[in-house]
């Protein structure tokens, strides 16, 4: 695993452990952590994931205590409109930036993302879906997706998802982001037409080995259809 830091976020890596087939890049995962925590809290589940995966885990660019957050926010589901769209943007140029750094797929770019990690992600699948193949949303929600979030969302165009590989898993007993969002969430999705999973967990908010196992299995059956 290597540390790197030429690129606008600091991140970690870890290259492929399974050469890619003779005339292609390695598929990439990008791991977006959740608020206060930072780039190593997720590269504990890279053991669990396939290897044919390049695996990049960025610092989100805000401090929250001791870690890191994508952005501030007024309440629970109301992101704060001005350093959620900085986040946003920080995110896309990091990512846009990946296959030119690592000589990855720009074509099988996924994204898993916990907590608030889940929740930019959805964002950015949303605005440019053009650079995310498919995304895991463990424990969030898309903003556009709840009442009131409307102003975050303005360039936002549902229509956009459609066809999107999206799976998404959630603790029946969250009581961070409720269950509510992520069903909410589930529905905008299903009827924006995006190819979307739901998953609900007997678990508070965390990822379990069942909801782990169940989104390594999906992101490599993604990769294994391209």
């Amino acid at each position: 695993m290597n540390q790197e830091t030429q690129l606008n976020l600091t991140h970690l890596m870890r290259p492929a452990l399974v050469k890619p087939e003779e005339g292609r890049a390695a598929p990439l995962l990008l791991l977006l952590h959740g608020r206060g925590a930072d780039e190593a809290d997720l590269m504990g589940l890279e053991e669990a994931l396939d290897p044919r995966f390049v695996v990049v885990s960025p610092r989100a660019p805000y401090t929250y205590g001791d870690g890191w957050a994508w952005y501030g926010r007024a309440d629970v589901g109301r992101p704060d409109r001005e350093t959620f769209q900085a986040g946003l943007g920080e995110l896309r140029t990091f990512i846009e930036a990946l296959p030119a750094a690592y000589g990855v797929d720009r074509a099988r770019v996924y994204i898993f993302g916990f907590s608030q990690g889940a929740i930019v992600g959805s964002a950015l699948t949303m605005l440019a879906p053009e650079i995310v193949a498919g995304l895991v949303m463990h424990s969030g929600y898309l903003p556009a997706a709840l009442e009131g979030n409307t102003e975050i969302s303005e360039a936002a165009k549902p229509r956009s998802l459609e066809g999107k590989a999206i799976f998404m898993a959630h603790g029946e007993y969250d009581t961070v982001v409720p269950v509510g969002m992520g069903r909410a969430t589930y529905e905008y999705l299903a009827d924006a037409g995006a190819n979307v999973i739901y998953r609900e967990y007997p678990i508070g908010h965390a990822i379990s080995e069942e909801s782990l196992y169940d989104a390594s299995e999906w992101l490599t059956r993604l990769i294994d259809d391209v």
